[in-house]
């Protein structure tokens, strides 16, 4: 008698550690940019705030989000970026594509600066 092989199960929930992978760059003496790729979502919202307050705690004028690395944006992760503006620094989205859209949907655009690409939002002053 031949057995079936065995195939591994499937989690039917959320995962426990969602990628998310954050870096940072000084273009200039006073711009940073926050890159941001993978799912930002519940699970990952905390990570970037936390990135995001070690960022500002090193004082650039201006701080660059850039998301176009970012597959999947949830509710929680557009939470995590708005409570940015409160930040005194100089905000500006990277938000290509559908990300773009996601802002548009929920009006953020009105209140976030966003940008096609780095180097836009760079040029931006």
């Amino acid at each position: 008698m031949s057995r079936a092989p065995r195939v591994p199960e499937e989690s039917a929930g959320l995962t426990t550690s969602t990628p998310l992978h954050v870096s940072v760059r000084w273009p200039g003496r006073d711009v940073a940019v926050l890159a941001v790729g993978g799912e930002l979502d519940l699970a990952t919202a905390g990570r970037l705030e936390a990135a995001f307050r070690r960022l500002v705690a090193r004082r650039p004028r201006v701080v660059v989000v850039d998301l176009s690395g970012v597959a999947f944006l949830g509710s929680s992760g557009l939470a995590a970026i708005t409570a940015a503006l409160t930040s005194g620094v100089v905000l500006r989205i990277v938000a290509p594509g559908s990300l773009a859209r996601i802002f548009a949907l929920t009006a953020l655009d009105k209140v976030l600066d966003l940008y096609g690409t780095v180097d836009e939002a760079l040029a931006a002053g």
